[in-house]
């Protein structure tokens, strides 16, 4: 069968049209490019408690993929999550909570996932992941992005809404930092009633949380601020 130059214009025009859909569909987020043995140690309060929180970052090879194997450890929980490298996507969380009369040990691995990005929104396993994998935000490239979580119904539009608000300074025990700044927050009238999440990272590569300020998950638990106090690369295992 022979096609003239119109039908081949068209047809062009349709795989443009099938391939921009396709690169719509995908996360926005981007690999930080976190270097393997990343160690960064903060002072934490969540409510009127005060600890250190120790966080490593080492890359690890899974069969054909590369992953980020974050681990947290504090006197309040202890926690390993997996993140795919190159999309952020998560693979699992293993969390150790500690609490004065029971200590409780929980599991996620995502089986399967389909992701998605669609009208600028995007959908996540577990609340806790947000201030990792938020490293891979296209800061200055995208104002705002819409956050789902699993187990809504599909007529269910998403409430929450991610900001950029551009670069602003921090300072920290007088080190003084610049940072991208996110806000994150219910979205609508409620919004204004509701405490919001603010995120500080590093806006030099990889990108590195210096600050965090709200709930310490979703609405309605205790709120936590993180400040960052020591950053170094050890060197990966």
């Amino acid at each position: 069968m022979k096609f003239s130059n119109s039908h081949l214009l068209v047809l062009s025009v349709i795989a443009v049209a099938i391939l921009s859909g396709t690169a719509l569909a995908e996360t926005p987020l981007v690999d930080p490019q976190i270097p393997n043995g990343e160690h960064a140690v903060y002072d934490t309060r969540v409510s009127d408690s005060k600890f250190t929180m120790d966080s490593t970052v080492i890359v690890k090879k899974d069969g054909s993929r590369e992953l980020y194997e974050i681990t947290t450890l504090s006197t309040r929980q202890d926690k390993v999550i997996r993140l795919d490298k190159k999309t952020l996507a998560l693979v699992s969380v293993h969390a150790l909570r500690k609490y004065t009369d029971a200590t409780l040990d929980s599991m996620l691995n995502v089986v399967s996932e389909k992701q998605t990005f669609k009208d600028g929104e995007i959908k996540l396993a577990d609340f806790n992941i947000l201030m990792h994998i938020m490293r891979g935000y296209p800061f200055g490239k995208l104002p705002s992005l819409k956050i789902g979580y699993y187990g809504e119904g599909n007529e269910k539009s998403y409430t929450m809404t991610l900001i950029y608000k551009g670069i602003e300074k921090v300072t920290i025990k007088g080190k003084t930092y610049e940072c991208h700044k996110l806000d994150f927050g219910m979205s609508g009238f409620i919004g204004t009633f509701l405490p919001k999440l603010n995120l500080w990272y590093s806006a030099a590569p990889p990108h590195c949380l210096v600050k965090y300020e709200g709930p310490e998950g979703p609405p309605g638990t205790p709120r936590r601020t993180l400040e960052l106090v020591q950053y170094e690369v050890k060197g990966g295992k």
